[in-house]
C-alpha cells in the first residue's frame, strides 16, 4: 500500500468536493479508507490550528533574588530567605516558638 503526500491527499479531497459523489462512494472508486480521507480533510482544512502538545520547558530561575518570606505573629517575627515547607510553619505559632 503506498502512502499518500499531503498534496495528493489535497487533490483527491478536491476531487470529491467536486464530484456528486458521497465521500464513501468516492473512497470506494478511488480504494482509500473513508477513515484516513476524513482524517486529512480535517488536518488540511485546519492548518491554523495549534498541535495537541505542545514541548513544556522549565523556566529559567532568576538566581540574582532570593525567596523570602516574613511572618509577624504580635511580637515576634519570622524571616525566611529559602522557601520552608508549609507544614512547619503551621506547626509554628505564637504557643509554641519552632
Amino acid at each position: 500500500m503506498k502512502h499518500k503526500s499531503l498534496g495528493e491527499w489535497r487533490d483527491l479531497i478536491s476531487q470529491q468536493q467536486s464530484s456528486e459523489l458521497s465521500i464513501v462512494d468516492f473512497c470506494q472508486n478511488f480504494r482509500v479508507s473513508t477513515s484516513s480521507f476524513y482524517k486529512l480533510r480535517g488536518r488540511l482544512q485546519q492548518p491554523d490550528n495549534p498541535p495537541r502538545f505542545v514541548k513544556a520547558s522549565k523556566p529559567a530561575i532568576d538566581t540574582t533574588t532570593q525567596p523570602s518570606l516574613s511572618v509577624r505573629l504580635g511580637e515576634l517575627s519570622l524571616s525566611f530567605s529559602t522557601p520552608c515547607e508549609p507544614v512547619w510553619l503551621r506547626q509554628c505559632n505564637h504557643e509554641n516558638v519552632c
